[in-house]
């Protein structure tokens, strides 16, 4: 195992695949999952760094890199900051253990596809996660207010009420008993305030 975490291939992948992690954990914050994986990933990579020859200015080009991508993914510039990622990244990545020694060095293959897999996911992937965060509420949860339900139990200070046909818990100031008609005058988080 701790072979492997010396081989620059791993090595290569674990810091990449660390990378792509914390830029999906700042762009859809929340399930931890990503936060985690980066966590991993990043830790690993980390020690196999130390143990190899790097070349941490490449390691600082491929952070560059990372952030390019992203501010293209943000502000579009037509595919200005895409190229310079690319660029940044194929370069970053030759540099990171030097070509020296055929023993220590990326595989160019693996650098390819690599850098052709980051660019495809920041275009698609990333662009997707930063728009949806962009786009206005489809639901809006305050239509409620104003619409006519039914309580679905007796509301003494607290029941249930169904309306457009979701179930809501209701607050009320007066008894209302369960079947009759209630009218939605204002919402609070999940709560809703009716009169009869």
């Amino acid at each position: 195992f701790w072979q492997l975490l010396i081989n620059p291939n791993v090595v290569y992948l674990l810091l990449m695949a660390g990378l792509l992690c914390t830029v999906l954990a700042f762009t859809t914050p929340g399930t931890g999952i990503p936060e985690a994986g980066a966590v991993i990933f990043i830790t690993f990579a980390a020690f196999g760094l130390i143990r190899l020859p790097t070349n941490w200015f490449g390691v600082g080009l491929i952070v560059l890199s990372f952030v390019l991508f992203v501010l293209e993914a943000k502000w579009t510039s037509h595919g200005a900051f895409t190229v310079g990622g690319i660029i940044t990244l194929t370069v970053a990545s030759l540099m990171l253990f030097g070509l020296d020694y055929e023993s220590v060095r990326v595989s160019f293959w693996l650098i390819g596809l690599t850098v052709i897999a980051t660019a495809a996911f920041f275009v698609f992937i990333v662009s997707a996660a930063i728009a949806m965060r962009h786009q206005p509420a489809k639901q809006n949860p305050d239509s409620v207010i104003g619409l006519i339900g039914e309580a679905k139990t007796d509301i003494l200070r607290e029941g249930t009420v169904q309306v457009d046909n979701e179930l809501w818990t209701a607050q009320s100031d007066e008894m209302i008993p369960a079947g009759a008609q209630v009218k939605v005058l204002e919402r609070k988080g999940l709560k809703i305030k009716v009169k009869q």
